[in-house]
């Protein structure tokens, strides 16, 4: 895991924009992440982290002692969608490189507007994530605040959510979705509600029905079709910002938005949607 090390979104972006210009030698790239006259530190430890994270991503790749940039990476549009590309394919869709990652998040969507009557104290919060979801049994390098601590720097940057003036994360995967619409779609413009639910927890096991988000949350039930109010708030937001269609009938009995409180309008005339339409160009 490289989450819980000295790693950001913007020392990873430093790294392989570097690569993108050339492959480098482990020790001149080291030197180049961290140059010891602004930052003293005799095991360069951050950015050998960084390193390691941009190998385990598969940003990355060595040979010898050599480090380029990795054929699909240098593919992408510019970097920040290479990175996000990777955290979606090796870190939000499975546990592989990240263990918690994935499983913390689908944790906390699933609190819902629980979070805000939970102390905000990480300790707390690893503590209270152990016993629901491993039900305290030991774990081999356990969960626990520092490791929380490291989530964060990453959740805003990969479209989990966002942070309100109290520094309080709130969970909406809206960019999390729209990166992957084209998969949950496939060759379709319009699915039913339950298709499109399906189609959501296979792409993103994190979030709602998903292997993953499953796993976090064991007292879930599929058959309450009750949709986080992260994911309804994305979904009403995709909505709102005409990149999604939703048809939320009143007589619906499909899945449900009502933890969002959705606008009363020709499209929601009730809180559960029958059809999604994504409204490509």
């Amino acid at each position: 895991m490289f989450t819980d090390d000295a790693v950001t979104p913007v020392r990873l972006e430093i790294l392989v924009d570097l690569l993108c210009r050339r492959s480098l030698g482990r020790e001149e790239l080291y030197s180049l992440l961290q140059p010891k006259a602004l930052e003293p530190n005799a095991q360069s430890i951050p950015a050998k982290a960084t390193l390691r994270a941009a190998l385990e991503l598969g940003l990355a790749v060595e040979e010898g002692d050599s480090v380029s940039v990795a054929v699909p990476t240098k593919r992408e549009k510019n970097t920040q969608v290479a990175i996000l590309k990777a955290f979606d394919e090796n870190v939000l869709s499975h546990s592989g490189v990240e263990k918690y990652f994935a499983l913390f998040y689908a944790y906390f969507l699933h609190v819902g507007k629980g979070v805000y009557t939970r102390s905000g104290k990480y300790d707390d919060w690893a503590a209270q994530f152990n016993k629901d979801v491993f039900a305290d049994e030991p774990q081999a390098n356990p969960f626990n605040a520092e490791k929380l601590t490291g989530l964060h720097r990453w959740f805003s940057y990969v479209g989990l959510g966002w942070y309100d003036p109290a520094e309080n994360f709130q969970a909406n995967p809206y960019q999390r979705i729209l990166r992957v619409l084209p998969k949950i779609f496939g060759k379709h413009r319009k699915l039913k509600s339950e298709d499109f639910m399906q189609s959501i927890g296979t792409i993103c096991p994190e979030l709602d029905g998903g292997q993953i988000f499953q796993q976090a949350n064991r007292n879930w039930k599929i058959e309450d079709k009750q949709c986080s109010l992260g994911l309804s708030h994305a979904l009403i937001e995709l909505h709102e910002d005409n990149v999604l269609r939703l048809d939320c009938p009143a007589d619906c009995q499909d899945w449900s938005l009502r933890e969002a409180e959705p606008p009363r309008d020709d499209s929601f005339k009730g809180d559960r949607f029958a059809l999604v339409e994504w409204r490509k160009d």
